[in-house]
C-alpha cells in the first residue's frame, strides 16, 4: 500500500499562498496513516539595495561639506602680521649756492658780503705747560728785635740761625735801634727744601753771646722757595692760547658785523683769516704768563634763508630714495622755517664785489615705507619667520623684525595676499 502524502500550500510574499506537497520519505505502518501540514512562516521583505546607495552618498556628501567649511574657516582665519623696526639712513644734500648784492636769478639768492681787519692783544696763564723743579735758596722776612741799650747795627749777610740749625743771612745790612727793631729779608744760606721752614726765631751768631739773648729774630711766615716747580712753555700751549684769542676776537667780530650790516636778512655765516699772532715767549722758556697779540680778518655772508631752504630741500628730496621716507615727518616743517636748517660755510668770498660763494650741507634720517618693494606681501609670502627676518635685516632695511603667524601651527607666511599685514613702527 502506497503512503498517503497530504499536500500542504506555502503562502507567496506576493500572493495567495497556497499547499504546497511536501513528500516526506517516511514509512508507516498499515495501521496509521497521518498527515502533517507545514504552516508558512512569516513574509520577511528584503532590504532595497537603491537605499543603501543614497545613503552612503548622502553620507560623503556631508563629509565633503565639513571639509570644505573647515578649510574655508582654516583659510579665512590664517594671517601674519610682519612688524619692522626700520634701520634708519642718512639721506645728505650739498650744493653750491652764489650770493649776490642785487637782482635775482635761478640758484642764486641774495645778501650782502662783509669784511673788516681786528686785532687784539691778551696775557694767558700758563697751565698745561711741562713742569720742572728748581731748587734755589728758601726766603722770607724776619724781626730783628733789640732788648740792649745801645743801637746795634748789622751788615749785609750777617748769619741767622733758626732753632732747628738752619742758617740764613740778610739780604741788606740793617741798623736796630735800641729798644726797637726792623724787618728785614733773608735767604738761606743753602739752595734746596731744607730752608722751606716754619715760622721761628733766630740767633745771631757773629753776636757776642751776652747779646745774643738780647738781640735776635722772629719770623711770622713760612720760609719759601727752596724748591719750587716752573712751567716751561711749550710750541702746543702757544698755539693753544692763539686759538682761544682768535675764538674771541671772531666772536666780537662777528656781533659787530652783524650789527652794522646783517640787519634784514636770516642767514649768517663767517669765516675768519689770522693775518699776523706775536708771542712774547719762545717754546722752551720758563714762564708763568703769555701775551699773544693777534690781528685777523673776519668775513660775514648775510643771506635770505627762505631762497636757501627751498634750494637745499629740493636736492634733498631728489636724494631721497624709492620706498623710503623721512624719519619723524618733520622734514616739512623745517621747510618752511624762517631761520637756515642746512650747514652753511663759505668757499669764496669777495667783499669789494659784495659776492660770495656757500656750500650748504644738509643730513636728515629716512626709513624705510610700505610702499617699499622689498616690504610688499607677494615678496614675503611662503617665508618662515626667521628668513622674513634674515631677508629685511640683510637688505639694509630693518633693524628687528618681528613675524606672527595665526593659527599658531602655521611655520610660514601664508600665500594669500591679503592675509600679510607688513607695519613700519617707530
Amino acid at each position: 500500500m502506497s503512503p498517503i502524502v497530504k499536500k500542504t500550500h506555502l503562502r507567496r510574499a506576493t500572493a495567495r499562498p497556497e499547499k504546497i506537497i511536501v513528500p516526506v520519505a517516511r514509512k508507516f505502518s498499515p495501521r496509521a496513516v497521518k498527515s502533517i501540514e507545514v504552516k508558512p512562516s512569516k513574509p520577511v521583505c528584503p532590504p532595497n539595495p537603491s537605499l543603501r546607495l543614497y545613503r552612503r552618498i548622502a553620507g560623503s556628501f556631508i563629509a565633503v561639506v565639513v571639509i570644505l567649511l573647515a578649510t574655508v574657516v582654516l583659510l579665512s582665519t590664517t594671517k601674519a602680521i610682519i612688524r619692522v623696526t626700520p634701520q634708519p639712513r642718512t639721506v645728505e644734500a650739498s650744493l653750491l649756492v652764489d650770493v649776490i648784492k642785487e637782482g635775482t636769478a635761478e640758484g642764486k639768492i641774495l645778501g650782502t658780503v662783509v669784511g673788516q681787519t681786528f686785532e687784539q692783544a691778551k696775557t694767558f696763564p700758563v697751565v698745561g705747560a711741562e713742569q720742572k723743579e728748581v731748587l734755589a735758596k728758601a726766603g722770607g722776612t724776619i724781626k730783628i728785635i733789640n732788648n740792649s741799650s745801645k743801637t746795634q747795627p748789622l751788615v749785609a749777610t750777617t748769619r741767622l740761625l733758626s732753632s732747628s740749625g738752619v742758617l740764613f743771612r740778610l739780604d741788606k745790612g740793617v741798623t736796630v735801634p735800641a729798644g726797637g727793631s726792623v724787618v728785614a729779608a733773608v735767604h738761606a744760606d743753602q739752595d734746596g727744601p731744607t730752608g722751606d721752614i716754619a715760622p721761628d726765631k733766630f740767633t745771631i751768631p757773629g753776636l757776642s753771646t751776652s747779646l745774643q739773648s738780647s738781640i735776635y729774630g722772629e719770623s711770622s711766615a713760612a720760609m719759601v722757595g727752596g724748591r719750587r716747580m716752573v712751567s716751561v712753555v711749550s710750541q702746543t700751549e702757544i698755539d693753544s692760547d692763539v686759538a682761544k684769542l682768535t675764538d674771541e676776537v671772531a666772536v666780537f667780530a662777528q656781533e659787530q658785523l652783524q650789527t652794522q650790516f646783517g640787519t634784514g636778512f636770516g642767514g649768517k655765516v663767517f669765516s675768519s683769516e689770522v693775518i699776523s699772532k706775536v708771542s712774547d715767549t719762545e717754546p722752551g722758556e720758563e714762564k708763568d704768563s703769555i701775551t699773544i697779540s693777534l690781528k685777523i680778518k673776519v668775513t660775514g655772508v648775510f643771506f635770505a634763508c627762505e631762497v636757501l631752504n627751498d634750494l637745499v630741500f629740493a636736492k634733498l628730496y631728489e636724494n631721497l630714495e624709492d620706498g623710503f621716507i623721512f624719519a619723524n615727518n618733520n622734514v616739512d616743517s623745517q621747510k618752511s622755517s624762517d631761520s637756515c636748517v642746512a650747514d652753511v660755510e663759505i668757499t669764496q668770498a669777495n667783499a669789494a664785489r659784495g659776492t660770495a660763494e656757500l656750500r650748504a650741507t644738509l643730513k636728515k634720517d629716512s626709513v624705510v615705507s610700505n610702499t617699499n618693494v622689498f616690504l610688499q606681501p607677494e615678496v614675503l609670502v611662503g617665508k618662515t619667520s626667521a628668513e622674513v627676518k634674515d631677508y629685511l635685516v640683510k637688505a639694509g632695511l630693518a633693524k628687528d623684525v618681528s613675524v606672527i603667524i595665526f593659527p599658531p601651527w602655521s611655520s610660514k607666511v601664508p600665500s594669500m595676499l591679503d592675509q600679510v599685514t607688513v607695519q613700519v613702527v617707530e
